[in-house]
């Protein structure tokens, strides 16, 4: 018994001994990190420099009424809008134009805006309106034109825009490019006399 309590204690020696062999010379498992060491600099493969690079973003363009700007001709074809319109909240600061009688030399009627040269685009929903039931189905046309004055006292005159036959039941939109331009004109034509053009929503982008 006693030889056999000695073998034991010899056998469980020799493993503790073997255990801190192999504990040092294998040691605990490497642990691997991403983070980098201490002191180093990290180089964002994006470019960016962190939350405070962002660039901010783009403010929207900012649009000005066109009824707020000057006229500066053709007030006289400017008028009143129809009755039947004036309670609709979307006809609210419309521009209305009275077409022409298609009579002699009035085929068309125009209204000029100054620019100034400091807008870039016009954007405007065109509504017809006739009283009479016989002409609801009437066209209109509309062109928008800018003029350019030159410096040698001449103006250029360049239509950039046109609105091919909005009728009652089908509103068009109207958009043209007014870079640089000293003056808008929105000429106006009808297929039959007696109604209204009418511009809502119309803006300009300043540029």
């Amino acid at each position: 018994m006693a030889a056999t309590f000695t073998v034991l204690g010899v056998l469980i020696a020799a493993l503790a001994f073997a255990r801190d062999v192999f504990d040092w010379r294998v040691g605990p498992e490497a642990t691997t990190s991403s983070a980098p060491p201490t002191g180093v600099a990290v180089v964002d493969p994006t470019g960016s420099t962190g939350p405070g690079s962002a660039r901010p973003a783009a403010s929207p363009p900012q649009t000005v009424r066109l009824d707020t700007l000057q006229v500066e001709a053709g007030s006289a074809n400017l008028t009143k809008l129809p009755r039947q319109l004036a309670d609709r909240p979307e006809y609210e600061r419309a521009i209305v134009v009275g077409c022409p009688t298609n009579a002699g030399a009035d085929k068309q009627r125009d209204v000029a805006f100054r620019l100034q040269r400091r807008f870039l685009d016009l954007n405007a929903t065109v509504h017809p309106y006739f009283a009479s039931p016989e002409d609801r189905e009437s066209a209109v046309i509309v062109y928008a034109q800018v003029a350019i004055h030159k410096t040698d006292g001449t103006v250029s005159r360049l239509t950039r825009g046109q609105q091919f036959e909005a009728r009652m039941s089908d509103p068009r939109e109207l958009v043209a490019d007014v870079e640089g331009a000293d003056e808008l004109i929105l000429r106006v034509q009808c297929e039959a006399p007696g109604g209204s053009v009418v511009f809502t929503g119309a803006t300009v982008t300043r540029g």
